[in-house]
């Protein structure tokens, strides 16, 4: 809010009527901004992402989960919606984001947000025997490649995400079933057809609800730490999760993985 600090903050941005040269002046900036933190101590008070971003993120070295203003409406969240809802759309992101603490990553960071190895080793040994599930399990998710072919999720370079989607729905799950013995939620016109819980599982799926280009589903399973959007709704919902097979009466009700 200070003028000054504002003025330092975009210093040596130049804007000009270029795109391309606004857009490689703000890379520029940003790199050396980072690079002007080499040796200085963590900024607390600073955020890796501006308020308007629609996205939300842990920092292992804060400690710290981080939910800009633009994630806090719907599809998300809404002060006027049930419980089932924002439980299933933004509780189910918080729980996610809350889980990278105890992600491959997260883990190794202690409650100061440094580089420490404070799990047992039996702790470590059965956390990696149960997220080897989770490797498997998306290894075997494909998508349509060229000429025919087709190409897997990389299961271990998405393993952090996926055990985030998996624990964060299911730590919102259990939140929105403790806070419903105490509140009432009220239906909504036109889905008198599914159940609350069902409806829990159907808000998660609506926010991660995408469609994309070829080209570009090749290149996020490539270079995505997320898998693909479908499978994150497959995945963590539809085979990991006890309380959608519950929902929907699945044959089976046992997660094919789960690690918390």
């Amino acid at each position: 809010m200070d003028p000054q600090d504002l003025q330092n903050h975009y210093k040596g941005l130049n804007v000009s009527d270029s795109f391309y040269d606004t857009i490689l002046s703000s890379i520029y900036v940003s790199v050396a901004r980072g690079w002007e933190q080499l040796g200085k101590p963590t900024d607390r008070a600073d955020w890796s992402m501006t308020a308007s971003t629609v996205n939300a993120y842990y920092s292992p070295s804060g400690n710290e989960i981080v939910f800009p203003a633009g994630i806090m409406q719907f599809p998300f969240f809404g002060g006027e919606l049930p419980g089932y809802i924002n439980y299933g759309g933004f509780g189910s992101v918080a729980g996610h984001e809350l889980s990278h603490a105890f992600d491959p990553n997260g883990r190794r960071y202690d409650v100061d947000g440094k580089l420490s190895d404070w799990w047992t080793n039996r702790t470590s040994q059965e956390f990696d025997k149960r997220a080897q599930c989770f490797i498997d399990e998306y290894s075997n998710f494909t998508v349509s490649g060229t000429n025919g072919s087709r190409v897997h999720v990389k299961g271990k370079q998405t393993l952090g995400e996926n055990v985030a989607d998996a624990g964060g729905l299911q730590a919102s799950y259990a939140a929105w079933q403790k806070e419903r013995k105490t509140k009432t939620d009220q239906d909504l016109p036109g889905l008198s057809d599914f159940t609350h819980d069902q409806l829990f599982y159907l808000a998660y799926g609506n926010v991660w609800c995408a469609k994309y280009r070829p080209e570009s589903l090749l290149q996020t399973i490539q270079t995505d730490s997320h898998s693909p959007d479908t499978f994150r709704i497959m995945g963590a919902a539809m085979l990991n999760s006890r309380g959608f097979r519950e929902a929907f009466k699945c044959p089976q009700k046992e997660p094919v993985c789960e690690i918390w």
